[in-house]
């Protein structure tokens, strides 16, 4: 049994837990990672001169380059017989997903077929010249 109302404890008030900081969550992690790779190819690809222009240009045709090849290798991995919860597959989605699930929720299925890996990679490669003619 507990303590009877009249203890002194019983009138105490517990104290609040405090509050744990949370750090970011994996996804963004592994965005963070591919936004330094990107960087860190456009600023080797200009031979690291600090030329602004040349440097964004870069790290968004190289992380347009790297989220195709990711994309492809998922649609590849799918067709197999893997885990979901195999650390590659893991991976593979908290890249792809942020950028396949607005364009699932658009395009519709055509049968069996998910197209939207087909289309977001073609918007991957358009992206880069468009932002190229703009620039220039």
């Amino acid at each position: 049994m507990g303590r009877p109302w009249w203890h002194d404890s019983y009138w105490q008030k517990e104290p609040k837990p405090q509050r744990r900081i949370q750090l970011p969550g994996r996804r963004i992690w592994i965005w963070v990672g591919l936004a330094v790779i990107s960087l860190l190819l456009a600023a080797s690809s200009t031979g690291f001169r600090p030329v602004a222009i040349a440097w964004s240009v870069g790290f968004v045709y190289y992380l347009c380059r790297i989220l195709t090849f990711v994309i492809f290798a998922r649609v590849i991995l799918s067709w197999f017989m893997i885990s979901r919860y195999n650390r590659l597959m893991v991976l593979l989605d908290d890249v792809a997903e942020p950028i396949l699930s607005p364009l699932r929720r658009v395009i519709p299925r055509i049968g069996v077929f998910d197209i939207t890996p087909i289309i977001a990679i073609g918007i991957l490669y358009l992206i880069p010249f468009i932002i190229r003619s703009l620039v220039s």
